[in-house]
């Protein structure tokens, strides 16, 4: 089987990495793959073929590129797949286009429960037509494309989340490493520095907390970086927040922390959070479909309903104050990550979604 993984850029991100992972598990598991992307090389590109993955890129200018489906179709006739695999918007348009072109089977994903950008679905719900299947990794996400894609039920293809588990260092090795008293409360976001994970919000919460002694860690970067830098100048919280920068591995600052703050706006199944609770600690989200889910499963959710900086910070000072409460989440958080997450079986699940739409309608 030779599979071609497409996404819509190769930049340091959960989907972008997600995908890097699922190559090399593919690759591992017997699949020929390639890995590409519609933009220009990124980080990502580099870091596959250092593993021995063949990579292409579309090298598209803008999201109205015209070339770049020309130059898809390009790569899908050189690198001959038996079967296109796309994740985002932009990229599953592509796929469907080409591979129509060329004859190659597309199966499409989705990443994230959008709300802000609504043109998106009505795209995805114009060219679902044009593919044999569309994967997701939750349940809650499997319901958004079957209601807002019009997908049937028997075209969404629900397999596990593919999360790396982060190498996560003692407590006191880790605080040390990052030079943190051992009495700070400490907070981590981990994520790709964009507008729709609102990281602000996290600025804020310091701001909220004047009165408690603690630091916020933030692992990661990308283009809301300039703008949070020049929030954090005028900020009387700018000395208790961090910018870590990209970090391969974010055990270093999961092993350092006290709770993960996780505000985003849209999300599908983010990998962030499933790495900190593997990390055994308790996790403060926005109350978003994928993740009121795993918070029914008593995984050490704490969800906010009305996601402010006073409602996030008024959940902190919460769990700061509570040593026993915070270590009891943390613990079911690792309790749930360690029965519910396997990337080897995550891999597999791809595996037999391509071989039944290979096999055609029926199988």
């Amino acid at each position: 089987m030779r599979v071609m993984l497409l996404v819509t850029d190769h930049q340091r991100g959960g989907t972008p990495l997600r995908l890097a992972r699922l190559a090399v598990g593919l690759r591992d598991a017997g699949v020929d793959v390639c890995a590409g992307c519609l933009a220009p090389p990124g980080s990502v590109t580099a870091e596959l073929a250092a593993q021995g993955i063949t990579t292409f890129s579309c090298r598209a200018r803008g999201p109205w590129d015209g070339m770049a489906l020309c130059r898809l179709a390009g790569h899908v006739r050189r690198l001959a797949p038996d079967l296109i695999h796309s994740t985002l918007m932009h990229a599953n348009v592509a796929a469907r286009v080409v591979g129509c072109l060329t004859r190659v089977p597309v199966v499409t994903s989705t990443a994230t429960i959008e709300v802000e950008r609504r043109w998106h679905l009505w795209i995805e719900r114009m060219t679902a037509g044009l593919d044999r299947g569309h994967i997701v990794n939750s349940d809650a996400l499997a319901q958004h494309v079957q209601q807002a894609f019009s997908r049937p039920a028997d075209r969404v293809f629900l397999v596990p989340p593919l999360v790396a588990k982060p190498c996560v260092p003692d407590r006191a090795q880790a605080r040390a490493a990052l030079g943190l008293d051992a009495g700070e409360f400490v907070v981590v976001w981990v994520g790709r520095l964009d507008p729709v994970k609102r990281a602000e919000i996290i600025l804020r919460c310091a701001e909220q907390m004047a009165s408690v002694p603690c630091r916020f860690l933030l692992v990661g970067d990308g283009p809301d970086r300039r703008r949070l830098e020049s929030l954090l100048r005028n900020s009387p919280a700018a000395g208790r927040i961090r910018l870590l920068g990209w970090q391969v591995d974010p055990g270093l600052a999961l092993g350092a922390a006290d709770v993960f703050l996780f505000p985003s706006l849209t999300e599908g199944m983010p990998n962030a959070v499933l790495e900190a609770m593997w990390a055994g600690l308790p996790v403060v989200a926005t109350d978003l479909p994928a993740l009121r889910a795993l918070a029914g499963d008593d995984s050490g959710l704490r969800l906010v309903a009305a996601p402010t900086p006073q409602a996030f910070a008024a959940v902190l000072r919460e769990l700061h104050d509570d040593e026993m409460g915070r270590r009891a989440l943390g613990l079911r958080a690792r309790t749930w990550a360690r029965a519910h997450l396997n990337p080897a079986a995550a891999v597999q699940a791809h595996i037999q979604v391509y071989r039944r739409i290979l096999a055609g309608p029926g199988h």
